[in-house]
């Protein structure tokens, strides 16, 4: 998680606000699909 936010940051300064928008977007996908990969999982266990 730190390497993830600390990455963000960093290409949030360099590039412009279009670039960091459409990595905000990608972050949030990224934890919406962590977080249904982990309920399908805990749905299978049960």
């Amino acid at each position: 998680m730190t390497t993830i936010t600390t990455s963000h940051t960093a290409s949030r300064t360099a590039t412009p606000n279009l670039m960091s928008r459409m990595t905000g977007l990608v972050e949030v996908a990224g934890m919406l699909g962590v977080a249904a990969i982990i309920a399908l999982c805990i749905n299978a266990m049960l």
